[in-house]
């Protein structure tokens, strides 16, 4: 099934999974922005005061209350990246209008709701609230601090952040504490006002569609001819000096971040054959690094290799003893070493490919998953669906596995091992 895009206005995109699969309706609104260390931090703050009141309710208990009584509605905020795009935003779960067990219209009710969480914030002297504003400033930096707390992630972020120093890639998609400890309410509230009148809109609806439900969105999500900043990501394509960073942490097992340049991203449009080399080196359990790095040599306790299809860059994570660091690292190389070399069993290839399929096939099954695979595509200029991605798959060789491991170059090497007596 494929997904139906238009604009409305400039710049506003809906696009539209028509499915009678979910008694939920999923609906998400994105504001799209070039990642910048200028503005990420104003970025991810803005839906955090956003939800906390609006003019006609202007507390969280009252906005909670109504949507209680929208058959339990749910507004929820997002801030995440995609390649070097910042998306902010909101999405909804909302009950199918065909399910209330009274003439409630769900739907128009909850769009009401976010069309003020958008549109009209509560303000105080023509800016943000100053208690919500002050509040959410600390609770953004708590966030971002607490990243530190799982260090298995923290890791892989901090291997992202060497490797892509200078790119706009290494900048976190929640900020960080000191740029945010710098807002002030005037300039947030005029920043909101720009990214409401400037950024790329894109909208997601995930469910039954009519006529009716165009018309409460369009009605509801009402945006404004704009010229949005374009949507690019930088990509190289090939790594130079390996970078080396050792850190040490309160941890009791090391973490180990490989980072690569791949030579390929999702716009190239053979992309489906490094998906396929990423699930036979380190994507699944059947994986070599799984089967191999972890069970058969037991040089770690877990290793799984992490792509960016818009990037082009790539992590191998692997918790392992700190003794063990050299023999692990070599050993994650050999194994693509292995894969260059076009030495695959018919068992590891045939895995991976129904390990893919599988993927591939509950991807329809999950609104959040229909919306990623969509929006990654929108990136790169790309329409294709999951079905047709699969069929891609299916005519991939062991060559062309091997083809996608030849482009793939070792940039950085980030190791976090433990100080003293730890406890993770």
């Amino acid at each position: 099934m494929s997904i139906k895009r238009f604009e409305p206005a400039k710049g506003v995109f809906v696009n539209v999974f028509d499915t009678p699969k979910f008694k939920n309706n999923y609906l998400s609104v994105s504001f799209a922005q070039p990642l910048s260390k200028e503005t990420s931090s104003m970025n991810a703050l803005l839906p955090l005061i956003l939800t906390r009141g609006t003019v006609n309710y202007p507390t969280m208990e009252k906005m909670s209350a109504a949507l209680d009584n929208l058959y339990a509605s749910t507004i929820n905020t997002r801030c995440f990246k995609k390649g070097e795009v910042q998306f902010i935003g909101f999405n909804c779960g909302i009950l199918s209008n065909s399910y209330a067990t009274d003439d409630c219209d769900i739907f128009g009710g909850t769009l009401d709701i976010l069309h003020e969480v958008i549109f009209k914030p509560y303000t105080e002297n023509g800016v943000f609230c100053e208690k919500y504003f002050e509040t959410e400033k600390k609770n953004l930096c708590d966030r971002i601090a607490a990243q530190i707390n799982n260090k298995t992630s923290y890791a892989i972020t901090r291997a992202n952040q060497e490797m892509c120093k200078e790119e706009s890639y290494g900048i976190s998609a929640m900020g960080d504490e000191e740029c945010v400890a710098k807002i002030d309410n005037h300039t947030l509230f005029e920043h909101y006002k720009n990214v409401i009148d400037t950024a790329q809109i894109e909208i997601f609806f995930v469910g039954e569609y009519s006529d009716e439900i165009e018309a409460k969105i369009l009605g509801a999500l009402c945006f404004k001819d704009r010229s949005p900043e374009v949507l690019s990501t930088s990509v190289v394509r090939s790594a130079a000096a390996v970078k080396e960073v050792t850190e040490s942490q309160n941890v009791n097992q090391a973490k180990l971040s490989i980072g690569f340049r791949t030579g390929k991203i999702l716009s190239d449009g053979d992309y489906y054959k490094f998906v396929l080399f990423n699930e036979v080196f380190g994507g699944s359990p059947t994986s070599k690094l799984f089967m191999n790095v972890r069970e058969k040599l037991s040089l770690c306790y877990y290793c799984k290799s992490i792509p960016e299809p818009q990037k082009g860059v790539m992590i191998v994570t692997a918790g392992v003893e700190e003794s063990n660091k050299e023999k692990a690292q070599n050993e994650i190389l050999a194994q693509l070493n292995d894969i260059c070399d076009c030495n695959i069993t018919d068992e590891e290839y045939e895995s991976a490919v129904q390990s893919i399929l599988n993927a591939y096939r509950e991807i329809d099954d999950n609104p959040e998953s229909i919306e990623s695979w969509y929006l990654g595509r929108m990136l790169s200029g790309l329409t294709t669906t999951p079905a047709e991605t699969a069929e891609q798959i299916k005519s991939c060789t062991k060559e062309d596995v091997a083809d996608m491991a030849k482009g793939i170059t070792l940039d950085t090497v980030y190791f976090m091992k433990p100080e003293g007596d730890s406890n993770e």
